[in-house]
Order: structure tokens, then C-alpha cells, then sequence
């Protein structure tokens, strides 16, 4: 899509001509080495050309090849896709090298790292940085060339605005507002953009923008309206970002993470690439109600996945509404969010579900129909018992006993004596609202001899005292929204290239993130690109293996995925990713 110019050429015959005044025998290493890593990267053997470079980097004092090993550094991360090393060893060359012959072109690299993470914003105001320190022409006329291939592809009027005031430089600034009036021509506000053409003929006539800038004043372009053939995710994240472009929310960039690395994934090698647009909700109504006016109309966005709170979730839905764009949240979990619109998805599934899933699976995996239910009466497991017991009734099994407690009360004695005086048992549901009521249930269950086996939810996942009640224990089972199989070859072979290519081992948070971005990126290969054929093919069933849990929808918006995870011997092991069976779901 871009085009890089590299002004520094790999010629044996040129680069040996250049001679310096040093001499000696560390000089005579110096350029031996490098001759040689020179010769290993332009046949190709990257890996070993690396370790030579950074031997000239670390091991001999600085020197006239240092500046340019640190050059082919980087060029051979870049090729690795090893960005996150990438982008730190061009802001250390920054810093060494501020007025070095290679400063342009390493800019460029930053660009180009920039691009490949999908940081559209950060790669534009690289580009203004070269745009206002290079004494190169052919670089800056490359530079703007770019800048202007993003500004048009990838942001829009807000985006600029951002950049714009934030520089002060008359180098930059007539070239950032002509940037700003065409992005006001595409979103198809000539007032606007008037309005920024003529403040580059009133204040800048002998900038390089002049002439382009006088012509569409004259002449406003507007875009052929935009037939939506190219395709683009928004993803909408509370990612609250400093000014110094750090988050901070450590969750939202998490899951950022794991987006970016599905999409840049699955856009390798292909020519039908898919694209996202970022945008940054600060968990505020206000901002998403801005992002709704920015792309909620731009008909090159398919799909939006996110935001991934409940309470956020709620207020897309209604700014969002008659877009006909299809909204997935990877975590958000109130119970009554899909009734709210029905261009809503939910990936994580509600608590409310989460108690019938249980059942069925008790019901038609266990072949269980006799079970009790203790529940404390805080929190959310009233609901999951509720739904628990309703549902394992309506399949045709029978609900022996009820109890309940008081969560952190560690009064158990009376509700499990309860479930003793039962005749016939053949488990128990046990949702925790607490894990630290745990301990003190398996510990009662113990003292009064009741073994059977448990059934639980997710808090069980954190609890602990398991080591105390071992026969009770390693009984238990229960269902959670996420499981890591560390011993799974296909996620051994994802976690080393993320690591590999980020710096970072990939959590609980980077999978929410990688495994809804590849579901959306499932749907979305091979179709004809519409918002209406998107959310037609999400309810079809289509379903796509994650790696912290399968995703797969049909008409209920619900993903119909937990999985079920039992304990064994100080081991929490996957049983299997459960599939909830296909009903109508109501509204609690």
C-alpha cells in the first residue's frame, strides 16, 4: 500500500570507499566485521548478519560503523516483524544519532513499524517530525507522499485536528491543514474545509501546499459516495490515553494487543486485506457519542467490536442506533443486554446463561437428575442458582434440596445439614458469589461427610483450600469463560510468535482480544462486504475456535461457548468447551 524510498544503498564497491581518519587495529576489527555482516544480510542470512551488527553496536567503542549497524538493526527487525525491539532500537538511534546521514530513513522505519501495528495516528505525526527536521527535498516530498496515503486511508477530521494543534512548526503546519481541509472534503463538509484552504492562502502563500490548496478552494472534489467496498473493524476500547500516547488502562491496550496481532495475522500475504479503525471511548458518553458522529456513518466500517463494559456497551447501542452495524463485546456481561438492541452480540456469555448452560451440561454430559443447589444470597448467585435449577427442571430433572448462606458468614453448618437430610443425591450446584467461601464449605461438607460432586462457576477458578478437602476436591466442576491449555501445541506455536514478535507474553486479556478479532475476521472473509450480510452470517452458527474459549452465535446474539473445567490433584484441567444447547433465551 506505501511505498518506502531507502537512500542507503547496500553496494560493497561504494560502501568500502568511505574511509575515515581512525586507524589501528580495533579500526581494521571494526571494519572486518562489518564487511562481513554486510555480506551476510545481502545473502540473506539475517539472523547471523544481526548477531555481527550488534557486535559492532556492544562490543567496540563508537565508531564510524556504528550509526550504520544500528541502521541495518533495525531493518532486519522490521523484516522479522519483531517490532516491539524495533521501535526501541530507532528511539535509541534517535537519541545517539539525532543529526546522523541516516536520521531520514530511520524515521521512515519508525513509519513503517507505526503502520504495521495499525498506529495510524503515531505513523502521520512520525511523518510530520521528518517533514520538519530533514534538510532532504526527496525525502520530504516521500514523506508528505505518505502521510498523505494515511491521512486519506485512515483518519479522519478529528484525528487531524488532534495533530494539527498540537504542532506549532510553519514547516508542518500548512501541510497538516491542507491534510485537515481534504479529510473535511471526504467526510463531505465543504464549509469546513473552506475554511482550512483559505487559512494556507491568507497565511502560508509560499508554502509547498499553496498551489493544491488555491485549486480545491477554488474547485472543492467532492468523493464519489463510498459504496462500502473496502472493509474495516472499528474497535472501540477504553484505552484512556495520556498525552504522551501511553494507555492507561492496562486491560483495554491488552486487548488492543491481541487485535492488532489477529488482524495483522490473518492480513499477511493476502490482498484482500482488512483494516481497523481505533478509537479510544475513555469510558466516557460523551466521547462515544463523538465516535458515533465520526465513523457511524462511514460505510467502509462493517463491524465494531466492542466497548468491553457492560455500562459502555449500553451507551453505544443506543448512539449507534439505525447504523445497522454489528456491535460484539468480548467480555461486557449484563444479562439484559441484547434486548436492548438487536444489532448486539455478546461474546462473553451473561450470568443468567451461564446457570443454564450448567444445567444442560449436568444434565445430558454428567447424566445427572437428582441434584441439590446451595447458594449464598449475595451477589450474583441467587441468579445463577435460579437459572441453574429452572433449567435442569425443564430438561426432566428434579431439584431434591435448596439451601442457602450468607456469604462470608462461614455459618454453613445449618444449610449443609439440610442438604444431608437429603435421601437420594447425585451432586451438588454450588455458585460461589465469593471465592473465599470456599474453604469453609468444602470444610463443612467434610465434617459432616457429604460427598458428592460439585458443580460450580467461575469463582471456583481463584478459590482456594482445595488442599484441605482433598476427596471433596477433586470432585469439583465447574464452568468458566476462559481456560489456557498450556499443553495445546496450536497455542505453543501462538504464544512463541506473539512473544517473539511483541516482547510480551500473551494473558488472559491479549485472548479476549486475538480470539474475537479472528472470529470477526472468519466472518467476514468471503462475503460480500455489507453490514446486513456481516450480522446474517454471525447468527448462522459459524463458529471459530479460541484459544480461551470458542465463540459461535445464532439467533440468540449469545455466544454458546463456556468452557467446563475440572480439579484433579492440585491440577485444573479443560474437560471440554461446552456448547449451549440452541433455545430461545428470556430476559431476567
Amino acid at each position: 500500500m506505501f511505498r518506502y524510498i531507502l537512500f542507503f544503498l547496500i553496494i560493497e564497491s561504494s560502501l568500502w570507499s568511505v574511509t575515515t581518519a581512525q586507524t589501528g587495529v580495533n579500526q581494521i576489527h571494526v571494519d572486518s566485521d562489518f564487511k562481513l555482516a554486510v555480506e551476510l544480510y545481502n545473502s540473506g542470512q539475517y539472523d547471523i548478519a544481526l548477531v555481527r551488527f550488534e557486535k559492532i553496536i556492544d562490543d567496540y567503542d563508537l565508531n564510524s560503523k556504528t550509526s550504520a549497524s544500528y541502521f541495518f538493526k533495525i531493518k532486519i527487525l522490521i523484516d522479522q516483524e519483531d517490532y516491539g525491539e524495533a521501535r526501541y532500537t530507532v528511539s535509541r538511534f534517535i537519541e545517539k544519532f539525532p543529526v546522523s546521514k541516516y536520521i531520514d530513513e530511520v524515521r521512515i522505519q519508525m513509519v513503517e513499524i507505526n503502520l504495521e501495528n495499525h498506529d495510524y495516528l503515531d505513523a502521520l505525526k512520525e511523518i510530520t517530525f521528518l517533514i520538519e527536521r530533514t534538510n532532504s527535498i526527496a525525502y520530504r516530498i516521500e514523506a508528505k507522499d505518505i502521510g498523505d496515503e494515511i491521512s486519506n486511508i485512515f483518519l479522519n477530521s478529528s484525528d487531524l485536528q488532534q495533530l494539527y494543534d498540537s504542532f506549532t512548526s510553519g514547516k508542518v503546519k500548512p501541510y497538516l491543514l491542507l491534510l485537515l481541509a481534504k479529510s473535511f472534503l471526504k467526510e463531505r463538509d465543504i464549509e469546513s474545509a473552506s475554511n482550512y484552504f483559505s487559512i494556507i492562502l491568507q497565511n502560508y502563500s509560499s508554502s509547498e501546499e499553496y498551489p493544491e490548496a488555491k485549486n480545491l478552494y477554488e474547485n472543492p472534489v467532492l468523493p464519489a459516495e463510498n459504496n462500502g467496498t473496502t472493509s474495516i473493524i472499528g474497535v472501540l476500547l477504553p484505552l484512556k490515553m495520556e498525552s504522551t500516547g501511553n494507555y492507561n488502562s492496562a486491560a483495554a491496550s491488552e486487548i488492543l494487543d491481541g487485535v492488532k496481532f489477529a488482524i495483522s495475522e490473518f492480513n499477511d500475504g493476502r490482498d484482500d486485506k482488512i483494516g481497523i479503525v481505533i478509537r479510544d471511548t475513555e469510558n466516557d458518553i460523551d466521547r462515544i457519542s463523538e465516535i458515533r458522529d465520526e465513523i457511524g456513518d462511514n460505510a467502509e466500517i462493517k463491524v465494531i467490536l466492542g466497548p468491553i463494559f457492560s455500562n459502555e456497551v449500553r451507551v453505544t447501542l443506543n448512539e449507534f442506533e439505525g447504523t445497522d452495524l454489528a456491535i460484539v463485546s468480548p467480555t461486557a456481561t449484563d444479562n439484559d443486554l441484547i434486548f436492548v438492541s438487536e444489532d448486539f452480540f455478546q461474546a462473553n456469555p451473561p450470568i443468567a446463561v451461564r446457570g443454564k448452560l450448567m444445567a444442560q451440561y449436568v444434565y445430558f454430559v454428567e447424566n445427572k437428575r437428582l441434584m441439590a443447589v446451595l447458594n449464598a444470597i449475595d451477589g450474583y448467585s441467587p441468579l445463577l442458582a435460579a437459572t441453574f435449577s429452572d433449567e435442569f427442571e425443564r430438561l426432566g430433572g428434579t431439584i431434591t434440596v435448596k439451601a442457602t448462606y450468607k456469604s462470608n458468614s462461614f455459618s454453613l453448618s445449618e444449610p449443609i445439614a439440610k442438604i444431608a437430610a437429603a435421601d437420594t443425591l447425585e451432586g451438588i450446584y454450588i455458585p460461589l458469589t465469593d471465592k473465599i467461601d470456599a474453604t469453609a464449605i468444602l470444610s463443612q461438607l467434610g465434617q459432616d461427610s457429604i460427598y458428592y460432586p460439585i458443580y460450580g462457576n467461575q469463582d471456583w477458578f481463584s478459590a482456594k483450600g482445595f488442599e484441605s478437602a482433598p476427596e471433596l476436591s477433586n470432585m469439583l466442576t465447574f464452568s468458566s469463560d476462559y481456560f489456557i491449555d498450556f499443553s495445546d501445541e496450536d497455542y505453543n506455536i501462538f504464544s512463541d510468535k506473539y512473544s517473539e514478535i511483541t516482547g510480551k507474553d500473551p494473558n488472559r486479556n491479549v485472548l479476549y482480544g486475538f480470539d474475537i478479532a479472528k472470529y470477526l475476521l472468519t466472518i467476514m472473509r468471503n462475503i460480500s462486504p455489507s453490514r446486513a450480510n456481516i450480522k446474517n452470517k454471525i447468527i448462522s452458527g459459524i463458529m471459530s475456535k479460541g484459544f480461551h474459549n470458542n465463540i459461535s452465535f445464532n439467533e440468540s446474539r449469545i455466544n454458546r461457548f463456556l468452557n467446563i473445567v475440572r480439579y484433579k490433584d492440585g491440577i485444573f484441567k479443560l474437560v471440554e468447551k461446552f456448547r449451549y444447547a440452541n433455545q430461545k433465551v428470556s430476559q431476567f
